[in-house]
């Protein structure tokens, strides 16, 4: 088994001592650490070029998922472990990854993630084994939540990263969510049941942008429909219909009272052709959303399911 640690970096100078530390302190070490930078315009190109036992590469900014994707075309392992720039991996994690790759037939093994907020008290661990077992049941799993918190977490084969065709660079959000749907289609997972990574937030970290989540996971969802359509791959065990999924983000706004995001999940459930109970509440409710002044004008997310329908 090899295994290629690949860390996508764009101005991240700040984390990546402590990244490239955690991968040398592991007691099952890495065969190869590739750093991507996707672009940077701080000190991240220089750094990089210090460090030894370090692949460096560099492309313009594409985005994580872009940047992932040209870390694997410079692998050579057969096992891959995506690495955020500003995340830490816990010394024995490739050990007990890979254990559990050897001991299974899986083409995806995670862990649990410790996620680290600004409030200690917040730390709770993620990672639960929710999305373990044969396909279609990890594409199941993570169809409405996500069960694996961040790349960082999972060993992937590098044969079914091919498969599936990497990480969709459409997606500037959710991106990992949408990668483990198309890979639990095609093959298991396992967790190693323990803790393998070390995930701090801050509110600006993408994983905290509520209104970017709730519209990619619907894009998300879109795309996985029409990806499985051209595949051939039957999709009858979601028990899904336009108006869950509609259903579904209207819920998280009402909950979240994201308002702004309101209008462009009616336009997609018109596009869809769905009418329920909650888009009829929300139609009534836009209107007196801004008289009140609560609906602020949502930023301009794209409609990027549709995208890859035309390749």
């Amino acid at each position: 088994m090899k295994i290629s640690v690949i860390i996508p970096a764009y101005n991240a100078a700040k984390w990546l001592p402590s990244a490239v530390a955690s991968i040398r302190a592991q007691t099952r070490p890495a065969d190869e650490i590739i750093i991507v930078d996707d672009g940077s315009t701080d000190v991240t190109e220089y750094l990089c070029r210090n460090l030894s036992d370090v692949t460096y590469v560099h492309r313009v900014n594409g985005g994580l998922a872009a940047a992932r994707n040209t870390g694997f075309a410079s692998s050579s392992g057969d096992w891959l472990l995506f690495l955020d720039a500003d995340d830490v991996l816990l010394p024995d994690a490739l050990a007990s990854l890979s254990a559990k790759a050897t001991d299974s037939d899986a083409g995806v093994v995670y862990g649990f993630v410790l996620q680290r907020h600004a409030d200690p008290t917040d730390a709770k661990l993620h990672g639960r084994p929710y999305a373990v077992g044969n396909p279609p049941l990890p594409a199941k799993a993570h169809f409405w939540w996500t069960p694996i918190p961040t790349a960082g977490a999972a060993l992937i084969r590098s044969s079914v990263n091919k498969e599936v065709g990497g990480f969709d660079e459409n997606f500037r959000q959710v991106e990992d969510a949408e990668y483990w749907l198309r890979c639990g289609v095609v093959t298991s997972f396992a967790h190693c049941d323990s803790v393998v990574l070390d995930k701090t937030y801050t509110p600006t970290s993408l994983g905290q942008q509520t209104e970017g989540s709730i519209w990619y996971r619907l894009q998300l969802q879109r795309k996985f429909l029409l990806w499985c359509e051209k595949k051939g791959i039957e999709t009858s065990f979601l028990d899904v219909t336009p108006g869950k999924m509609i259903d579904h983000a209207l819920k998280r706004i009402h909950h979240e009272k994201a308002w702004s995001l309101l209008e462009p999940i009616l336009d997609q459930a018109r596009d869809m052709g769905v009418h329920s109970p909650w888009t009829w509440r929300s139609q009534i409710m836009a209107p007196l959303l801004k008289v009140s002044g609560l609906m602020r004008k949502s930023n301009s997310y794209p409609v990027v399911y549709s995208k890859w329908s035309d390749r």
